[in-house]
């Protein structure tokens, strides 16, 4: 047996996409640096409830439709293995409402992504996978 495997910290996120354009968040403590709501599995947590809780703490979302994971990547930060999902969300008309953990929010088009510094390297990758899927989905 072998101790070459890899332990990754795994992020869940989701992707909220209304009339063609992803919310994304800005974070408090890294001022210009956005992303999607969600964060870290605790412990003993389920995936779909770790996921519920953080789109409940950061954006203030009680009721949404899972559509289905739109992608995933792996990188190190500071020597440390991450692994991000993004998962596409769909609730058409309920208020956005920060956490302190965020400063502001912005709804932007897949174009738009060019314009903002997001905090996992991978980002704009992947969140246009969640544009392409919402497109599959609208056809």
């Amino acid at each position: 047996m072998t101790d070459n495997f890899e332990k990754f910290t795994i992020i869940q996120t989701a992707a909220l996409i209304r009339n063609g354009r992803c919310l994304i968040i800005e974070f408090a403590d890294k001022p210009g640096q956005w992303g999607l709501p969600g964060g870290r599995i605790d412990k003993g947590e389920l995936s779909k409830d770790s996921l519920a809780r953080e789109i409940k703490e950061e954006i203030n979302l009680d009721h949404y439709q899972f559509i289905a994971p739109v992608a995933y990547d792996t990188w190190y930060e500071n020597g440390v293995p991450y692994c991000g999902t993004v998962n596409l969300i769909k609730n058409d008309s309920d208020e956005i409402s920060l956490s302190i953990e965020h400063s502001q929010f912005k709804w932007v088009s897949e174009q738009d992504l060019e314009n903002h510094t997001f905090v996992w390297p991978p980002f704009k990758e992947m969140v246009k996978k969640g544009f392409a899927y919402q497109r599959l989905l609208e056809q």
